[in-house]
């Protein structure tokens, strides 16, 4: 589906990161992978870079001052420009809303929403120039729209993302761009296990809400990327995708159904 594209992928050393690399990579893109870690680090992403040819790595921290600008310009010249970005890096790592700092706010935002805007301000002013377009696709979460405590700023910061997804949408346009976003639920990953597989009833808990009754894994997530950065996406722009076992459709989780709305329902 993605033969002919390339396409940089941020916080892609593990998580769902990597796994949208292994889906882009196996699908035919050419693929850059990313993340502060040197590559000695990553034994999966160099697992990566041996199955497949046209794929590269690039060590960046990018919260540091132009490293931004950087990556996207190693990454336009590694394969002579760039298809599809894809911001997924992000965290939800914070104390308490009493703990919050100003420091804590500079550090999920930057990395969370500032990082995207620079890297797809980078990204367009090279497109433009080459007159090309392209795709931007961004790791947002359920919870830009349903909250959940301890979650203050990184739910604040993924409803930014959204909207940054809808008015890239918007201004892109005109130039050969379109966005689109994938809003997952719970998955499977190394940032967000709580503890769950060491805990089997707190795990059952978590996994009773959800009403396809299991947690997502990476790959449930990752191919949605694919298709979305595909041409047979291309008619899509400015969407947020939730990909949550349904989660979002649900009001109330584990709401108990009484005997009388079972009697009305018969009847």
């Amino acid at each position: 589906m993605l033969g002919g594209k390339s396409a940089l992928i941020t916080g892609s050393s593990q998580g769902i990161g990597l796994g949208v690399a292994q889906a882009f990579a196996a699908s035919g893109a050419k693929v850059i992978v990313t993340s502060e870690k040197p590559l000695t680090s990553c034994p999966e992403v160099q697992r990566l870079l041996s199955d497949y040819e046209h794929t590269r790595y690039v060590q960046a921290d990018l919260l540091a001052d132009g490293e931004p600008e950087r990556l996207v310009a190693e990454a336009w010249a590694a394969f002579g420009g760039i298809d599809v970005l894809v911001n997924n890096l992000g965290t939800y790592k914070e104390p308490p809303l009493a703990q919050i700092t100003r420091d804590h706010f500079d550090f999920i935002f930057r990395l969370n929403v500032w990082i995207p805007v620079a890297l797809s301000r980078e990204l367009v002013r090279r497109a433009q120039a080459a007159k090309r377009g392209g795709r931007i696709l961004f790791s947002t979460s359920l919870n830009a729209t349903r909250s959940e405590p301890l979650h203050t700023l990184y739910d604040a910061s993924k409803g930014a993302v959204n909207a940054l997804t809808r008015q890239l949408a918007v201004e892109l346009a005109p130039h050969g761009f379109t966005t689109a976003a994938v809003a997952p639920g719970l998955v499977e990953t190394p940032l967000t296990d709580f503890g769950l597989q060491s805990s089997p009833a707190e795990r059952e808990a978590v996994i009773a809400q959800i009403p396809i009754r299991r947690i997502a894994t990476v790959e449930d997530v990752a191919w949605w990327y694919v298709f979305l950065a595909s041409d047979r996406a291309s008619y899509s722009t400015g969407s947020v995708f939730a990909v949550d076992g349904g989660l979002d459709a649900q009001q109330m989780a584990q709401r108990p159904v009484t005997e009388a709305e079972r009697g009305e329902q018969k009847s």
